[in-house]
């Protein structure tokens, strides 16, 4: 595998997305949303949790191919905004959604002639646009004007 520096920097640039998802996830729970909401950022939260933790183990098994790469740092922090707009946060959050999901489409190009096994990609893709598809949903039923209007921030 020739590519395989490039491809543990994809894998850790997924892992860092997922660990500022679960922030701002953190800082949207926080604030007097409605029950339904909440289940669904809770829900999103553990799916993301899980899926940062596969994509460490992910790393782990590239790291082995490599001699002495860095392990994701968690000495990152995100600052979030204590905006009051439930809409801005859900909107945020769709927006981080969709940039993991691009980056999985360029972390399955850079391991496509590899020896790699991508279901496990595949399926994180998967679960990463049907938590942006009801999230979507559930933006739109909160704010049906958006849609009467025409214009959709999402």
């Amino acid at each position: 595998m020739e590519n395989v520096k490039a491809i543990v920097k994809q894998v850790v640039k997924i892992w860092r997305l997922y660990k500022t998802q679960q922030l701002v996830l953190t800082a949207a729970m926080r604030e007097e949303i409605p029950f339904q909401l909440r289940t669904l950022l809770s829900r999103d939260y553990m799916i993301c949790s899980l899926l940062k933790k596969e994509m460490a183990n992910f790393y782990d098994g590239l790291r082995c191919c490599m001699g002495d790469m860095f392990r994701p740092d968690s000495a990152g922090s995100i600052t979030t905004a204590t905006e009051r707009d439930i809409h801005a946060t859900l909107e945020s959050i769709a927006v981080a959604h969709r940039q993991i999901i691009d980056e999985y489409r360029v972390l399955l190009d850079l391991v496509e002639d590899s020896n790699i096994n991508t279901n496990i990609i595949h399926q994180h893709r998967k679960q990463m646009v049907k938590m942006t598809d009801e999230l979507l949903m559930h933006a739109e039923k909160m704010h049906p004007e958006a849609r009467e209007h025409g214009y959709a921030s999402f």
